[in-house]
């Protein structure tokens, strides 16, 4: 894995706070569950893995709970596991769930992280359903706003352009 400029990925983040533009080469998008999570509160629901075909820098992630309703969005919950044993949110000695609500807002809102991937990492997305009502399934969708290795350069030409 190549060092890459710091700067850039700052850039990238800053454009994304201020604007609301990804600033991003790529989205990917992590697979969709096969069905939606039973409605039994606490049933839980592992994506397809997702495995990163490029190296680069994920800058944010975006949820959403797909039947669009803001209570449901509250009551489905995520664990982002990355390559190996790290996850995304912890308990302080644990991987742990987060409302979807909580990570990105109630809003068209991106999360931004900085996180370096390779060819070949895999990510594991699992999803609760936390609905206290059990009457209601979840049908959970994620993405990630990627910078790929490759398309730094250009990055870094428009970064120089507007002369930051």
């Amino acid at each position: 894995m190549q060092d890459f400029p710091v700067s850039v990925i700052e850039w990238t983040q800053k454009q994304l706070g201020q604007y609301g533009r990804l600033g991003a080469t790529r989205v990917v998008k992590v697979p969709d569950l096969p069905a939606p999570i039973p409605a039994t509160t606490g049933s839980l629901a592992q994506a397809p893995l997702l495995t990163w075909r490029d190296p680069g820098t994920v800058i944010s992630l975006y949820a959403q709970e797909l039947s669009g309703l803001l209570p449901k969005f509250a009551q489905t919950d995520v664990r982002l596991q990355f390559s190996g044993d790290e996850d995304l949110i912890t308990n302080g000695s644990a991987g742990d769930f987060a409302p979807l609500l909580a990570l990105v807002g109630p809003n068209t809102n991106w999360f931004p992280i900085t996180r370096r991937v390779k060819r070949g990492d895999v990510w594991t997305v699992t999803y609760r359903n936390s609905d206290p009502s059990g009457i209601s399934t979840a049908y959970p969708s994620m993405l990630f706003a990627f910078i790929a290795d490759a398309d730094l350069g250009r990055a870094a030409r428009d970064m120089a352009q507007q002369g930051q």
